[in-house]
């Protein structure tokens, strides 16, 4: 039956739902009073959503910095509503310790209004917490609460909100609206619906089905939070394929989520000594590169903007259809080594064998004809040969097992942490900090310039991937303390490395991971990373009840991961009609849409809530028709 109320279902309710609620209520404020209903629905906890869940581990912490990330917009945000100033997490936290200073006025009446209340587990990180924290994601998902109960404050009286604990397994078309079918039996109708559901796991692949039924151990690629790693046993060899982010939360979750400690020793070179609780087990590690990601810079502040002058030149003058490697790649490696020389001249002059000037001139006018990244990096060392007596090799860092000559893994990767961290402490005056920045920085305009689908296929698969991947590694690695906890790891004989280019065997009792130097068996192995998710290949009940109602976008004619959408997030049917009610947005739409994953970071127009805006503008013109 068509609802007589025109009805709205919000499915996922982290910070895109939070967002989408709040930007509800900015759309309706210009708008005559008229009854809506508002579903809200999550299986987990709403108002913060899974990853954020209040109740998890304090052990996990956030990849972004306190003051680094916000959910409300700002006087200079491009939003087609009116903006609703509110304070950016570390603000929040400063308001509730009771400072104000600097705080705009706009955002102190607003946290004044709605009073904050937190659980008093939180007191001790509430009071330590400065705007370069790490802030636990229970304390984000606090902040996130807050925001939610602000959101719907905002909503006028004429929208009815209904909340739902379940999970939606399937949306159908009825007519002229949708029936929501939920986990827990119930249906819910809505004339306009959006998906924000985040992460979702796709199917196993081939190989991976493989493992799935070799009666062994494995944990398969998701969310850490998510995985089984308290089935781990203790005391053993658990081989791990992955070094990224999903790495270094599964190492705490299975040493300080057991009870071990961290002790500071400056008598060692993490700085720390691990005390073992005796319910670890130890984990043999690898990956593609074989590297760890590298820590973030110890700033001791905000990070600073990066200086991006040829990349910047580039992209002003792109054509329709872009080249990346050989178009773009080179004006931000000439950015990059341009940083590294910099501030070198800045911090060791004395390296410098030719003044700067002469050397930025070479630098320009070095012919790179390769497309790529590791080819363009070695043609730019060759270029500046002779230029200083500690020259930049970006090309080490693309491959840093190219320089191994042998000899014990552990030892060249212990060596290569102790390395890491003191560029890390370094920060400003690290001349190889400010180059990795400097990619660091360009790939979020990077992206925007790539979408959707300007790229050539071929420099999308190649050198835009590579650069991309490599600039995650240098730029979305840990905080610097988990580099040390893991340098620690190391020296306790608890974590152990094998190399770069792990193969995969395995036989009726154990897996085998083998590289060229070094390999290691155990009836355990865990996968620490999370796939792209894929409406190709889902097992998810709500992604196949949308068959034939939503097609995957098409890069130069090839099916990707993602669904396609409009630039209101309304799917498109395979047809090539655009749906009249359901929107998807955010992380499932990356093949189509830059900065999927990004948390929005203040002063900085963040797509994320410009993708709220508009796709909360589509939904409340199609629930009323």
């Amino acid at each position: 039956m068509t609802p007589t109320t025109p009805s709205i279902a919000l499915v996922g309710m982290g910070p895109r739902g939070i967002s989408l609620v709040e930007r509800l209520g900015a759309h309706l404020l210009d708008r005559p009073p008229a009854p809506i209903e508002l579903h809200l629905i999550d299986d987990s906890d709403i108002g913060a959503g899974r990853i954020w869940d209040t109740s998890q581990t304090k052990t996990l912490c956030m990849n972004t910095l306190a003051g680094a990330v916000t959910l409300f917009t700002e006087p200079t945000s491009t939003t087609t509503a009116p903006v609703v100033e509110g304070p950016t997490l570390y603000e929040w936290i400063q308001l509730l310790r009771g400072e104000s200073a600097g705080i705009a006025p706009a955002k102190k009446r607003l946290f004044d209004s709605h009073p904050a209340s937190v659980a008093p587990a939180f007191a001790a990180e509430l009071a330590t917490t400065r705007p370069e924290s790490n802030p636990s994601r229970a304390l984000y998902g606090a902040y996130l609460h807050w925001v939610y109960e602000v959101a719907l404050a905002q909503l006028p009286d004429s929208v009815t909100v209904i909340e739902h604990h379940s999970r939606v397994i399937s949306v159908a078309q009825a007519g002229d609206h949708d029936v929501l079918t939920l986990s827990d039996g119930s249906h819910v109708s809505a004339t306009a619906t959006a998906l924000a559901y985040g992460w979702q796991v796709p199917a196993l692949t081939d190989s991976e089905a493989h493992l799935a039924e070799s009666g062994l151990h494995w944990v398969r690629p998701d969310n850490p939070v998510e995985q089984p790693l308290s089935e781990v046993p203790a005391g053993i060899p658990v081989l791990v394929r992955g070094l990224g982010m999903g790495f270094f939360d599964a190492m705490a979750l299975l040493t300080i989520g057991r009870g071990g400690i961290f002790h500071e020793d400056s008598s060692t070179r993490s700085g720390l000594r691990y005390e073992p609780s005796g319910r670890e087990p130890h984990l043999v590690v690898s990956s593609g590169r074989g590297y760890p990601y590298l820590p973030k810079s110890e700033y001791h502040s905000l990070p600073p903007a990066a200086n991006l002058p040829r990349f910047s030149a580039a992209l002003a003058s792109l054509g329709p259809e872009i080249d990346f490697g050989t178009e773009v790649l080179p004006h931000l490696l000439r950015d990059a080594y341009a940083a590294y020389y910099q501030t070198q001249d800045r911090v060791a002059p004395a390296a410098l064998k030719l003044p700067l000037p002469e050397i930025l001139t070479r630098l320009d006018a070095a012919p790179i004809t390769s497309s790529d990244f590791f080819g363009a990096c070695r043609e730019i060392n060759a270029a500046l040969a002779g230029v200083s007596t500690d020259p930049l090799d970006l090309a080490h860092w693309v491959r840093p097992f190219a320089d191994f000559s042998g000899g014990s893994v552990d030892d060249f990767l212990a060596s290569a942490l102790a390395h890491d961290i003191a560029e890390a402490v370094a920060a400003a005056d690290s001349p190889l900090k400010a180059a990795l920045w400097t990619i660091s920085a360009a790939r979020k305009p990077a992206s925007i310039a790539a979408s959707p689908g300007r790229l050539t296929w071929d420099s999308r698969s190649d050198s835009y991937s590579e650069f991309m991947a490599f600039g995650q590694m240098v730029g979305s690695g840990p905080p610097l303390f988990r580099t040390r906890e893991l340098l620690a790891l190391v020296e306790a004989r608890l974590v152990s490395f094998l190399g770069p280019h792990p193969n995969l065997t395995f036989d009726d009792t154990e897996f085998t991971l083998s590289t060229k130097y070094a390999s290691a068996s155990s009836p355990w192995l865990i996968d620490a990373w999370m796939h792209q998710p894929d409406i190709r290949h889902s097992t998810d009940p709500l992604a196949l009840s949308l068959a034939g109602r939503v097609r995957a976008f098409r890069d130069h004619e090839r099916r990707t991961g993602s669904p396609e959408t409009t630039w209101e997030r309304l799917v498109v049917h395979p047809d090539g009609g655009v749906d009249k009610r359901l929107h998807i947005l955010g992380i499932p739409t990356y093949a189509q849409w830059p900065d999927t994953t990004i948390s929005p970071m203040p002063g900085t127009d963040p797509l994320m809530l410009q993708e709220t805006d508009r796709t909360a503008g589509s939904l409340l013109q199609a629930a009323r028709g």
